[in-house]
């Protein structure tokens, strides 16, 4: 039996008020009613388009309250039932590819992305999800042609541009990266964009100087461009929200957890493109013990910048849920970025005794 939220019985109610017989029949439906001075007129019928729409709105707003107070059930249920509601309804199943990517269920994620990239093939921002799930599916060239083909379609948007340069990357293709932002730069030199990917792609391989350099270019074109923390302390900016990150900074130093999630969040708002931001968000939701939400905020870096802290912070969340593989290669990634982390090579061993644990277990049930 499907569950019914207070939305769906709302809903149901509203629509059974709807189908009663009118008490006073005398009157034509759809006439203006009078009764002494009073009128009373029918209410417009109401668009069934519009209706669904308000109703997936309503239902995604519910998902994502619920999903900031780490109820992730709940935020599945409202999200799926925004989907059943209405196919089409390509923003829910978006939204739900994310979550289920952000739970490791990559299966399920690749179902409702690949419906909501079908009903709109060239959206960045289900363009970006479907090909995240088609990478964790292993199907990484379908994933690097559905990129290609929406950015062919709109181009000069800073953040598919960094999903494109991020998914090389992850993907090891050192070439085709540098291949991309070549040919951004000599199509459209003048583009801040341009060069803040540039600039990107450089402090990913360690270049900060060079990345500082191509920083400097995007922010003569339009000093609107957001900037990555370690550039803007190097370019010595003082940004209108220069005073609130002292503020955040100083509230995950001495440990007030709650205090820096509230100041994380409206940054994150403000800010969506800043990685740093929202790893540190991530940060303050684990020591708060919300590793749902923690985990769903981690799916949003990019891999390739999250640096030896975001790998390990994945780690500890990846062990959380017991997910040793995945672990296992987060661990790896902080390890190659800081051999000499002793917290990372101990978390390994702890992770690998884990997986030897469940293969034999799983080999002596197949010889009971």
């Amino acid at each position: 039996m499907r569950i019914q939220t207070p939305l769906s019985l709302a809903l149901l109610i509203a629509a059974s008020c709807s189908s009663a017989p009118e008490q006073n029949s005398g009157y034509p439906v759809n006439e203006v009613r009078q009764s002494g001075s009073v009128k009373q007129e029918a209410p417009e019928p109401v668009d069934p388009e519009e209706w669904r729409a308000a109703r997936g709105s309503i239902l995604r707003t519910f998902a994502f309250r619920a999903l900031d107070k780490n109820l992730v059930k709940e935020a599945r249920q409202y999200l799926t039932e925004a989907c059943e509601m209405d196919v089409n309804d390509t923003a829910s199943h978006a939204a739900l590819a994310r979550l289920y990517l952000a739970e490791g269920d990559a299966s399920t994620a690749l179902v409702y992305a690949e419906r909501a990239a079908t009903a709109k093939p060239e959206d960045p921002e289900i363009s970006m999800v479907y090909a995240a799930a088609l990478a964790e599916n292993n199907q990484p060239e379908k994933a690097t042609a559905t990129l290609e083909a929406t950015w062919n379609a709109i181009e000069h948007d800073p953040r598919f541009a960094r999903a494109i340069l991020t998914h090389y990357s992850a993907l090891g293709k050192t070439k085709e990266a540098k291949d991309f932002v070549r040919q951004l730069l000599l199509e459209d030199p003048n583009h801040a964009s341009s060069w803040a990917t540039s600039a990107d792609l450089m402090l990913a391989e360690g270049d900060l100087e060079g990345a500082v350099e191509g920083y400097k270019r995007a922010l003569e074109i339009d000093p609107n461009t957001p900037t990555p923390e370690s550039v803007s302390h190097a370019l010595g900016q003082r940004q209108g929200g220069d005073a609130m990150m002292v503020a955040v900074q100083e509230a995950e130093r001495r440990g007030d957890y709650a205090a820096a999630i509230n100041l994380y969040r409206y940054l994150v708002d403000a800010r969506p493109l800043d990685s740093d931001l929202r790893l540190g968000y991530a940060r303050s939701l684990w020591e708060e013990n919300r590793y749902d939400l923690a985990n769903h905020e981690m799916a949003k870096v990019p891999i390739g910048v999250r640096g030896w802290r975001g790998h390990l912070l994945q780690a500890k969340l990846d062990i959380q849920q017991e997910k040793w593989g995945l672990a296992h290669t987060a661990l790896e990634l902080a390890l190659e970025e800081r051999p000499e982390l002793r917290s990372a090579a101990l978390l390994r061993s702890y992770v690998d005794e884990q997986i030897a644990a469940a293969k034999e277990q799983g080999d002596e049930t197949e010889d009971a």
